[in-house]
């Protein structure tokens, strides 16, 4: 009995659910779209709100974030300039001054070896890398870091054409 009278409930507010959505869409086919427009002869004035627009200063970025590379200027003194003596004939000689390199430093990734596993298929090291463990082969590529030599004790990795070698971490 009381299964009942909670389906019959149930099917009232489904059907009460499923009418009003009906009923919000035929309505809306039906109904004119005119607006009325309420014109005053009082409110001829309108009053806008200033908008004031937010500025603000760019900074120049020193981090390449797609090579990981620090980007530093390296800034060239100017050159002294031959100042002719006016008593003097012969050439004048000017010397070109040099324009500001761009010098790229690469910011690795936190590195620590942990472990060297020798098996069936191999050596294995156990790396971890910015705070995440890896077991990792000879020429496993992870987060632009690969490991071109493996030894019980050290191994060496390239990371963006640079090589390191980095010795086991001791507890």
């Amino acid at each position: 009995m009381v299964k009942k009278k909670i389906n019959i409930i149930l099917i009232v507010v489904v059907l009460g659910l499923w009418g009003s959505v009906f009923y919000k869409t035929i309505n809306r086919f039906f109904t004119s779209k005119e607006l009325a427009v309420n014109n005053s002869a009082g409110s001829a004035t309108v009053k806008f709100n200033q908008i004031n627009k937010d500025t603000f200063a760019l900074e120049n970025v020193t981090r390449d974030p797609f090579l990981n590379k620090q980007v530093q200027e390296v800034v060239a003194r100017p050159q002294r300039q031959y100042v002719p003596n006016p008593n003097h004939s012969g050439p004048v000689v000017k010397k070109a001054t040099a324009a500001p390199t761009m010098k790229h430093l690469i910011v690795w990734p936190a590195i620590s070896y942990h472990g060297y596993i020798k098996d069936s298929r191999g050596e294995m090291v156990i790396l971890k890398i910015d705070s995440k463990m890896f077991r990792l082969r000879k020429n496993d590529l992870v987060d632009g870091l690969m490991i071109k030599k493996i030894s019980s004790d050290s191994l060496e990795v390239d990371f963006n054409k640079e090589k390191k070698i980095i010795k086991r971490f001791k507890i």
